[in-house]
């Protein structure tokens, strides 16, 4: 139950985690690392807007579900290029997409979100996820939009409080080392404030 408790402390913190002040962060084209569409959908879902798979775990801040038969193999073939490339720019650990889960939040601030979570192999979500004794974090945040889904990654290697976020916003866009939450979704894709 430790390393649940830990994913989701890390989640949470990702979530609230301080971001740097202001909106100077750099946003650079990021080149294209895998396919930008599929024949499925990026994550399967049903009527009530929640996965279409049977849950695996369930917590009070969120449930979570297998990645097989719910997230698009072309989908998981760019969310796992983009989170090596972004590992890459931190010297982390890269994973291969053997491994992940899906989850929903269920309150807070996350409600409603979907998030893809990747893991080394097999073996280590199980005990991340059910034994709670979790390693690292590799997850992305979905967040949809009228015109396209942003992707907020998250990478930590769980030692200390040392993490790293990035915001990728179609077709190109890398707000480096922010969150899509902090900096908005206009501002994310690049559309100017009418009021301002």
């Amino acid at each position: 139950m430790r390393g649940t408790l830990m994913l989701g402390l890390v989640l949470m913190l990702s979530a609230c985690a301080p971001e740097p002040a202001g909106s100077d962060h750099e946003i650079v084209r990021i080149p294209a690392l895998g396919p930008s569409s599929g024949p499925t959908p990026m994550v399967r879902m049903n009527a009530q807007e929640t996965p279409d798979g049977p849950v695996v775990i369930k917590q009070i801040k969120e449930e979570y579900y297998s990645c097989a038969g719910l997230v698009g193999e072309w989908f998981l073939k760019l969310v796992v290029a983009e989170m090596n490339f972004l590992a890459r720019q931190g010297e982390m650990e890269r994973m291969d997409g053997s491994a992940c889960a899906v989850s929903l939040g269920l309150q807070g601030v996350g409600t409603g979100r979907i998030k893809i979570h990747l893991f080394r192999d097999p073996a280590e979500a199980n005990d991340c996820l059910f034994k709670r004794k979790c390693s690292m974090a590799r997850n992305v945040t979905l967040i949809p939009t009228q015109t396209a889904v942003l992707r907020s990654y998250f990478l930590s290697d769980l030692q200390g409080s040392e993490y790293v976020q990035h915001c990728l916003a179609p077709p190109d866009k890398w707000h480096k080392g922010v969150s899509c939450e902090y900096i908005g979704k206009a501002a994310a894709l690049g559309v100017k404030d009418p009021r301002s």
